[in-house]
């Protein structure tokens, strides 16, 4: 696909609740703006707070309703009062609307090749019939969740046989080194050859100075402090974290001079936002909402204390921070199984979530604190994934 072409880009991006899918499209569309000005890209997207991000000029939302993943192959409508039947027939339509009015040159779909309870397949059918022409390209995360319950989810509800199907290539967002996504899954013989790992989807220079904010410097300012993050992500089951960290500053209240901000996100319900507040009322930390991009309070962080999304711990790889990471408990074992084998790199320390208490978090964050872990350069993975996926699905000849 020559890059003076004007071509047009569609995003499929189901997030259900949360910000994960959408944050690494939106770092792709910089990309492809970056190689090719004259795009346009438009994301389809099912987050409840999409729009989110700042998008770069000439790139769009359509939000359909919201489908939220309860546990593995249970979905359920977050807002509407409509069965899944309904609205995946409501989705599908709009999807399919979407495709014949924008007409795409490539549709990249994020993390389900079927689409949530299989809504792709009756849209990816007709966009074959009508533009044979247009790129069909997966772009899945290297870490689904547990290797055994991926491979009979996706065969049982038809994922791999929709690869074989429709699409042209599949963009593993990783580094096979650190986790062979096709051989761990079992892809069949004749998706493993459209498989290509490109690396971590992170953002890049441009997007982080062009971020409000981001000019602060690292360390805490004039108060010599140091500055402490609180992350969950989205944060809509961080709050456990959160209430522990604020237990173990209390222990650690007269040892330590640091200040501490917890970004809620947006998915932390009031009331738990309202009872982190009342709770750290007497100590060094300020509970906020995280209205927008989180990347001036990474960038000036100490320490960062957080969950184990892909985002998160990519941006962690990214600035280098010194970190503490209690990954999800489940119900998929995606976290837990990066935080082990990032942990196996000593990029950052862990805490299990079964076994995290105030008083072991107080012992983590003092040493770290302290001795101002540093991580080494060799054990990163490949972090350059958004310039490689977009210079992929710019060439001709996928």
């Amino acid at each position: 696909m020559a890059h003076g072409a004007v071509t047009k880009f569609l995003i499929y991006s189901q997030d259900g609740l949360g910000l994960g899918h959408l944050r690494r499209n939106v770092n792709i569309c910089y990309q492809i703006k970056k190689r090719c000005p004259q795009a346009s890209c438009l994301i389809i997207a099912d987050s409840p707070v999409a729009p989110f991000f700042k998008l770069p000029p000439h790139c769009d939302f359509i939000k359909i309703p919201t489908l939220v993943k309860v546990d593995t192959g249970i979905w359920r409508s977050e807002r509407l009062l409509l069965n899944n039947r309904e609205l995946l027939a409501l989705r599908a339509d709009v999807i399919s609307n979407v495709l014949a009015g924008f007409q795409p040159d490539v549709f990249l779909v994020d993390h389900m090749p079927h689409g949530a309870l299989g809504e792709l397949l009756k849209p990816l059918a007709e966009l074959r019939r009508q533009r044979p022409r247009t790129k069909i390209i997966l772009g899945i995360r290297d870490i689904l969740g547990a290797p055994e319950v991926i491979r009979r989810q996706w065969e049982s509800e038809g994922a791999f046989a929709a690869i074989e199907e429709f699409y042209d290539a599949v963009c593993i967002y990783g580094s096979s080194d650190l986790f062979d996504a096709a051989t761990e899954y079992q892809f069949p013989l004749a998706v493993r050859g459209r498989v290509r790992y490109c690396g971590y989807v992170c953002r890049d220079e441009a997007q982080i100075a062009n971020t409000d904010g981001a000019t602060l410097a690292p360390s805490n300012g004039r108060s010599g402090k140091k500055f402490v993050l609180i992350t969950g992500g989205g944060g809509a089951d961080a709050a456990y974290m959160m209430d522990r960290f604020i237990d173990a500053v209390r222990l650690l209240k007269t040892e330590i001079s640091f200040q501490a901000f917890i970004a809620t996100g947006p998915f932390v319900h009031k009331e738990q936002r309202k009872l982190l507040r009342q709770k750290s009322q007497d100590l060094p930390i300020t509970v906020g909402r995280m209205e927008g991009d989180s990347i001036r309070y990474f960038r000036r962080a100490d320490l960062v204390v957080s969950m184990a999304g892909y985002n998160t711990i990519s941006e962690i790889m990214l600035f280098r921070k010194n970190a503490l990471v209690v990954p999800r408990p489940g119900p998929s074992a995606e976290q837990t199984m990066r935080t082990r084998l990032m942990a196996q790199r000593a990029l950052f320390t862990t805490i299990a979530p079964q076994a995290l208490t105030g008083e072991n978090m107080a012992e983590q964050l003092s040493q770290q604190l302290r001795t101002g872990q540093k991580m080494p350069e060799a054990h990163l993975p490949d972090l350059r994934g958004a310039g490689r996926v977009a210079e992929f699905i710019l060439q001709d000849g996928i």
